[in-house]
């Protein structure tokens, strides 16, 4: 049988490291580039700490004192040639947040939403957290009045007052994350119509993870990598099949061009406001690209034709620095082994 006094000890020590643990704050610097946490979440944590522990205000204070280093720690020295007296809790926190805080502006907030895009390596879900600190970063400056009732009074009309301005942003903020998704993702999600936020992030981030175990398996277009291996060779700029191609398989294929030293590839798009030109290719009929361009053209080996089909006269190349008299045709019959040999050595 256990002995009573020892289990009550063992509870006791249990009971102590949970209570270690939940109240352990993390130091702050007042530096961005040593601190792990906000000024605005590290009063919370310190709220929390409080409430577990039951620390009464001079507890809290000295606890608050104990994790400041640095910058910080000067900060707090600096309180006593101010008004604020240091013995109290709302009157520290007040002035703390007002030096370490980031203020929001409407300008600032502005600048915020305009950087919500998913960017190039981030995950749906850090992007969701990015929208969802910004948003939140908004609300907290939105006028008191916007939840006062005019229509009608009672504590039944300001209920359901509050409840539209939350649906409101969270329908606001549901359409910020759409919005800066990466185009595939964005195109899919939209297509499925999930009615709230976490529904769209939950969907989005399962279609990225199918995407990234495609890209481990090597499931990557290869026609466009055989077309982006032929104009690497001729020392062109662009692809012309770049829409079939993710955003990790272009990375992928731009990260191939600069190891070997040339220019990354450029959306065939881009130069066009997003449309692609009125023109359509005298070899395969169809439209989007020239028959300089025209891979299938190429990799025929056909020659151009002028408007009513007629090939264009062959010109001899002239020996160019290096006594090189290949053919820009030769160049072209070569491209499936200059492709073979360019993936082969490297670590595709």
């Amino acid at each position: 049988m256990a002995d009573p006094q020892q289990a009550a000890m063992a509870a006791a020590l249990n009971d102590h490291d949970r209570l270690r643990r939940s109240t352990e704050m993390p130091l702050f610097f007042g530096r961005k580039d040593r601190d792990s946490i906000s000024a605005r979440l590290l009063i919370d944590r310190i709220t929390t700490a409080a409430q577990i522990a039951n620390w009464n205000e001079a507890r809290q204070l000295q606890e608050f004192y104990m994790i400041l280093r640095d910058r910080a720690l000067l900060w707090w020295n600096s309180l006593d040639d101010t008004d604020v007296d240091k013995a109290n809790w709302n009157a520290v926190k007040a002035d703390f947040l007002a030096s370490y805080e980031a203020k929001y502006t409407a300008k600032t907030t502005c600048t915020n939403f305009h950087e919500l895009v998913q960017r190039s390596g981030e995950g749906c879900h850090d992007y969701y957290l990015r929208v969802h600190e910004a948003f939140t970063k908004m609300c907290e400056s939105k006028p008191a009045a916007i939840a006062a009732v005019r229509a009608a009074a009672g504590a039944a009309a300001d209920a359901v007052k509050a409840e539209g301005i939350r649906d409101i942003e969270r329908f606001f903020k549901h359409q910020l994350f759409l919005a800066g998704l990466k185009d595939d993702l964005r195109v899919k999600v939209m297509e499925a119509g999930k009615d709230t936020l976490h529904e769209s992030m939950r969907l989005a981030t399962e279609l990225e993870i199918i995407h990234q175990e495609k890209m481990k398996r090597g499931q990557v277009n290869s026609v466009t990598v055989v077309s982006a291996a032929a104009a690497a060779d001729e020392g062109s700029t662009q692809i012309e099949n770049f829409d079939d191609l993710e955003e990790d398989e272009i990375a992928a294929v731009n990260a191939i061009r600069m190891r070997n030293g040339r220019a990354p590839f450029k959306n065939f798009r881009s130069k066009f406001n997003g449309a692609r030109p009125k023109v359509v290719c005298r070899h395969c009929k169809k439209p989007g690209h020239m028959q300089k361009d025209c891979f299938a053209r190429k990799k025929a080996n056909a020659p151009m034709v002028d408007a009513n089909g007629k090939p264009y006269e062959k010109k001899v190349n002239a020996v160019d620095a290096r006594g090189d008299t290949t053919s820009s045709d030769d160049r072209t019959h070569n491209v499936g082994a200059i492709v073979s040999a360019s993936l082969n050595s490297l670590n595709w």
